[in-house]
């Protein structure tokens, strides 16, 4: 028997949501939230505030990340972006779940975010269906990115946007490639997306996930 304390009986009324960015992962998490009336939470809008909480001895990759200049995110190999990355969600991870745990239990919460690795969420998951991995084709990731004004400003303010660009999307096609591998060899649901299916088709995949029994 669990006892309550255990974090799977703790975080049962989460429903996790990971993946590369660029996926649809916001929007399906608000299209979910208005139609079942669930809380959401967005690991981007807490990304400051980690930053701020982050200790040297305990995150050190946060910690290094806070000021740093785009030069020093995007000019360096894509195996290092990749490795950095994945040890950047690895210790911000705790201060997600403390997020979680403090908000009420009085309807169940939607949590969705590039930081919830399927290393670090399958521990606390009670039940399979309770988190889905949604994950970018490379193509359609650098299609979504290209639209974006914000990536353009980015850009511009590296010695190299060309080269910057390129290191950009190949961490994150790496990164969705290596969590949707760690995903499926836990048994864990992932679901592709290449701009074949609308955003509406998705919300439904992943609803009907979180809904099966």
């Amino acid at each position: 028997m669990q006892s309550d304390s255990q974090p799977s009986t703790q975080l049962s009324h989460v429903l996790w949501m990971g993946g590369s960015p660029c996926s649809g992962k916001s929007s399906i998490a608000h299209i979910l939230a208005q139609e079942y009336g669930l809380q959401t939470y967005h690991c981007d809008d807490r990304y400051e505030a980690h930053l701020k909480r982050a200790d040297p001895g305990k995150h050190p990759r946060m910690f290094r990340a806070s000021g740093a200049i785009w030069d020093e995110v995007w000019m360096h190999p894509v195996d290092y972006l990749v490795a950095r990355e994945f040890a950047f969600y690895r210790e911000e991870f705790e201060m997600v779940v403390e997020d979680l745990l403090a908000m009420p239990r009085s309807s169940p919460i939607l949590a969705e975010g590039a930081a919830l690795l399927p290393e670090c969420v399958a521990p606390l998951l009670a039940r399979r269906n309770q988190a889905i991995w949604v994950v970018p084709t490379e193509h359609f990731l650098r299609t979504q990115y290209a639209r974006r004004d914000w990536v353009e400003n980015i850009l511009r303010q590296c010695s190299q946007p060309s080269i910057a660009w390129e290191n950009w999307m190949g961490r994150d096609a790496a990164f969705a490639r290596q969590v949707s591998l760690d995903a499926r060899e836990r048994q864990l649901e992932v679901v592709e997306v290449d701009g074949s299916r609308s955003i509406e088709h998705n919300t439904e995949i992943v609803a009907r996930h979180f809904l099966a029994r």
